[in-house]
């Protein structure tokens, strides 16, 4: 279990990030965010936002997991949300949606994941994304697409924000 201590050495987070088969695999959403930091061969990720949907029927629990579509070649991306069923397209994904299929796990098929966006600020904007997610049956952990975006506030990707 690694360790990332504050200010006076106090305990910020503690992670199980762990490897099998060469594949990453983490326990919960803190996994992703230390996972998509340690990324190589892309910007630096200063910031991590896990996707909810806070539709009213989720009442005071939003929803946190997701079925993922993306299309990494064309930069589009929406998330359903599992329990309510809302779409939510990321940045422009709409008005260029290619119809891609559905992520499912490369380790147990499953469909489900929870979803965490990797955010590069440069002077407190966002311009460069990843969309990492997490299977919620194994833990597998897989970078679905990134998006260079026109200097956005990280509240844009929040869904329902």
């Amino acid at each position: 279990m690694g360790v990332k201590s504050g200010v006076g050495g106090t305990d910020l987070l503690r992670v199980t990030l762990r490897s099998l088969t060469g594949r990453p695999f983490a326990e919960d959403v803190a996994d992703v965010v230390t996972w998509l930091r340690g990324l190589d061969g892309c910007p630096s990720i200063n910031d991590a936002v896990p996707a909810v949907c806070r539709a009213a029927s989720h009442g005071e629990d939003p929803g946190t997991w997701f079925y993922v579509e993306a299309d990494p070649a064309e930069g589009v991306a929406r998330l359903r949300c599992l329990s309510c069923g809302g779409v939510h397209p990321i940045l422009d994904s709409a008005e260029r949606w290619t119809y891609p299929p559905a992520w499912s796990c490369q380790n147990c098929r499953q469909s489900i994941a929870e979803v965490v966006f990797g955010l590069h600020e440069e002077a407190s904007a966002v311009t460069w994304a990843a969309l990492a997610v997490r299977c919620v049956d194994c833990g597998n952990l897989d970078g679905v697409a990134d998006f260079v975006v026109p200097s956005l506030y990280p509240s844009a990707f929040v869904p329902g924000a």
